[in-house]
């Protein structure tokens, strides 16, 4: 107890064991940081004292014998390095929870960059469309009837010339614009190549939509844990004589039990409410009689889609 060190040991770890403990009650989480610092340091120090003076004095009842003294001294040393222990793993989880919170605040804030970008292109569409408006109303005030049908004509062939790159199936045009725009902004590649696609396919596009907005998301999550160069998603869409073919692949970690990934509450992630993406995935694909396999290594993972052609 004579050492130099131990006095400001003692009081630095009562001083995080006091801070702890008082965390969890209101009062003292309402009051200010510096308040509750002096309130932990006089704690601390108080505490000290006292422990000291009843070690001491329980030393002094066993100085006689030398067996018991050191029976104590070794079971006092003993709990105090479990305490020690404790109040370190205390502070290492106030440490990792607070990294997630900022990791969370990270994506959220991430996501809202998202969002105001397409709010930004629609606010500019709109101004498009009210300059539109404004020129055949121009048109028509002037008794311009026949000019204003050709300028609303020709505006609308432009429109449906660009509903979509991929046939009709103009959704895959709104998800590749969407997750290319995510993916820039988490250095990630988005690239789609489509040989060919479905221009009568019997599922839904909102389900359709769900489905690969799922998967996709999913090689989101999974890349953005990494820190890894050249990271990227492709989707691939192609025919063969009995089928058309969706897979999409992606560069991330390698995803084990991949027979068990579209199971219902199966994650590789952790937290509440996971587990229901691949398996909304799946549910949608087996009532169509569609088929998905999944295929995972250390340098690739891929989803397929098979949609018969003859069912």
């Amino acid at each position: 107890m004579d050492n130099i060190f131990i006095f400001p040991i003692g009081i630095l770890t009562l001083f995080i064991g006091s801070n702890l403990i008082l965390h969890k009650y209101e009062f003292y989480k309402k009051i200010s940081l510096s308040k509750r610092n002096i309130t932990s340091l006089f704690i601390s120090i108080i505490s000290f004292i006292l422990i000291s003076n009843i070690f001491k004095n329980i030393l002094s009842i066993f100085e006689s014998s030398l067996l018991k003294k050191g029976v104590f001294t070794s079971i006092v040393f003993f709990i105090l390095i479990l305490i020690c222990i404790y109040i370190g793993y205390l502070f290492s989880q106030i440490l990792n929870n607070n990294y997630e919170y900022k990791d969370e605040l990270h994506k959220i804030s991430n996501k809202i960059e998202h969002k105001d970008n397409i709010i930004g292109k629609l606010r500019s569409q709109k101004h498009d469309y009210l300059k539109h408006l404004q020129v055949v109303y121009s048109l028509l005030n002037n008794n311009l009837s026949n000019d204003a049908k050709d300028y609303i004509t020709n505006i609308s062939n432009s429109f449906r010339s660009k509903t979509s790159r991929y046939g009709k199936v103009s959704y895959l045009d709104a998800i590749a614009s969407l997750k290319y725009e995510e993916c820039l902004m988490k250095n990630i590649t988005f690239d789609v190549y489509i040989q060919d696609f479905i221009d009568n396919l019997v599922i839904e596009p909102s389900e359709m939509s769900s489905v690969l907005l799922n998967i996709i998301d999913n090689a989101i999550d999974s890349l953005s844990t990494i820190n890894k160069d050249n990271k990227y998603i492709k989707l691939y869409v192609y025919e063969d004589e009995f089928q058309y073919v969706i897979s999409i692949k992606n560069n991330g970690p390698k995803i084990h039990n991949t027979e068990s990934i579209f199971e219902e509450g199966f994650s590789t992630k952790d937290g509440d409410n996971r587990g229901y993406g691949l398996y909304l995935v799946k549910d949608i694909l087996d009532k169509y009689d569609y088929h998905i396999f999944a295929s995972s290594d250390e340098f690739l993972t891929e989803f397929t889609i098979l949609i018969p052609k003859y069912c």
